[in-house]
């Protein structure tokens, strides 16, 4: 007997290897909840087996309510940058009390770490995007509903990143790969994208040890002097750090100092109530400098045996180069509305 499990942020990063992962053996019958089911990453979704789509609105309860009564298990991962720190508090909590309502099996909430509370809840490391999932998961995992498993599974910043957002490199005109952060001797949480999806799967086929479970997963905590190793050691290429204090780094992003961390899907309409972009990210940088999270990775060997370990050899598998390839579905969306809009 096949499940039916929705995916609420299918088309996103961490959203498509999970899909895949959770419809790979036919054993799931799964739901994409997406705004526009012609879009490109929804069409290719759909191409797989046993996949299908659901469109609406995660801040339509409506649209919620319709999807919720049609599955018996849910994987929520909402996209912060799309709706901002209040709304994703807000609707966070809503769409786990309509699960309850629904009749939903089993929910998780895929979070990442409370990084305010974790710095014991120092501004210093405040985090819109960050804190708000890590708000609801500890909401949603205090309740214990006694009709519905619950789990949460939270992740970290993905190893994709060096191809495609804030670790990205910058090649100078020698083509030395410049790595300009400011990172001290901290060290990052890295989470393999793919990995995120079989952990996905193993929530939804263990619900008898995943219920009440935060499950905090990584690939490795990454240094930025390791980082350049690995890189000239796999790419061939010369690789250097430069270690930048906030103000250096956040004056070179290309942000402006106003400019929030939460855009309305299209560049021109930010979201109210919420830090600007230099605000939210200070926060972030903050608690990578200052080793403020940690991982059992004795437990996540234990779940998943043949999880990628290293940054070496997730290098060798995806084939890094430390070229820009596009993964990260917001920056996509803020590239496309710039090229209708007539910009680059």
């Amino acid at each position: 007997m096949t499940t039916k499990i929705l995916v609420i942020g299918a088309t996103g990063a961490q959203g498509i290897p999970i899909v895949r992962a959770l419809a790979e053996d036919g054993r799931n019958e799964v739901s994409i909840f997406t705004r526009d089911a012609s879009s490109a990453r929804a069409k290719m979704l759909l191409e797989l087996p046993g996949v299908t789509a659901l469109q609406g609105n995660t801040m339509n309860e409506k649209d919620i309510y319709d999807a919720f009564r049609r599955v018996d298990g849910v994987y929520c991962n909402l996209d912060g940058f799309a709706i901002g720190e209040v709304n994703e508090t807000f609707w966070g909590i809503r769409l786990f009390e309509i699960a309850n309502e629904a009749g939903i099996d089993h929910y998780v909430w895929g979070s990442l770490d409370y990084l305010q509370k974790k710095g014991n809840f120092n501004n210093k490391y405040r985090c819109g995007h960050y804190d708000a999932k890590g708000r609801v998961a500890e909401f949603i995992l205090g309740q214990r509903p006694k009709s519905m498993t619950v789990s949460v599974l939270t992740s970290g910043p993905y190893m994709e990143m060096l191809y495609d957002g804030m670790f990205a490199p910058r090649t100078l005109p020698d083509g030395t790969l410049l790595f300009a952060h400011p990172i001290g001797e901290g060290k990052v949480p890295m989470i393999h994208l793919d990995d995120i999806g079989k952990y996905a799967r193993w929530i939804f086929d263990h619900p008898d040890r995943s219920n009440g479970m935060d499950l905090e997963i990584a690939t490795e905590h990454v240094g930025w002097r390791s980082l350049v190793e690995n890189v000239q050691k796999v790419t061939g290429k010369k690789a250097v750090f430069k270690d930048l204090d906030q103000a250096e780094y956040f004056a070179n992003s290309g942000m402006s100092a106003t400019a929030p961390a939460a855009w309305a899907q299209t560049p021109g309409a930010p979201i109210s109530g919420g830090q600007t972009f230099w605000e939210n990210f200070s926060g972030w940088w903050s608690a990578w400098h200052d080793n403020l999270v940690t991982r059992d990775y004795a437990l996540l060997d234990r779940i998943l045996p043949d999880r990628v370990r290293t940054l070496e050899e997730w290098m060798r598998k995806t084939k890094y180069d430390g070229s820009f390839r596009p993964i990260l579905k917001d920056r996509a969306d803020m590239r496309d509305a710039r090229r209708s809009d007539g910009g680059p």
